[in-house]
């Protein structure tokens, strides 16, 4: 090979190589720490469904406000015999810009006093808008919920992933 066709290929080879990079991350995402801090309200609006409603702080985010809707699907097994219950939840929180992070919380909840039970469950990140368009992740997720007072506190705790384009 003589040194023209030589520099050639390393020149080919290195462009190759740059564009190939390029592709890679154009599309990339980006795997975050990702916590939420929540105080709100819980409003039933029939025996096994409720809306809530509330405001926090959640990283990548700021200050958020949160819309959501639980349905209870079963009871759930407690310490000391208690009987506590299954529930599903949707939620979107909302930037004070406007994007959002929607999320899939998968919780059981057991009584800690009367009419006051402690959450614990997952969620998954379903989507999200404006900078979170795409977004996924998971984690856990803890809760309180004072249904003598309809107040509820939550905490999610986990990764979200942002597409960067």
């Amino acid at each position: 090979m003589n040194l023209l066709t030589h520099f050639k290929n390393s020149i080919i080879l290195s462009l190759l190589s740059v564009l190939a990079l390029t592709a890679t991350t154009a599309g990339a995402s980006h795997n975050l720490p990702f916590r939420l801090g929540d105080e709100g309200t819980i409003t039933f609006t029939s025996p096994s469904t409720a809306r809530t409603a509330g405001a926090g702080n959640a990283t990548h985010l700021g200050k958020i406000t949160s819309d959501g809707s639980l349905t209870i699907v079963g009871e759930a097994s407690c310490t000391g015999n208690e009987v506590g219950f299954a529930a599903e939840m949707q939620d979107t929180f909302t930037a004070a810009n406007g994007d959002k992070v929607m999320t899939a919380i998968i919780m059981q909840l057991c009584p800690i006093a009367p009419g006051i039970y402690h959450g614990v469950g997952s969620y998954v990140v379903t989507g999200g808008t404006g900078r979170f368009a795409g977004a996924t992740g998971s984690g856990v997720f803890d809760g309180t919920g004072n249904f003598n007072t309809g107040t509820i506190i939550c905490a999610l705790s986990g990764i979200i992933s942002i597409n960067h384009h």
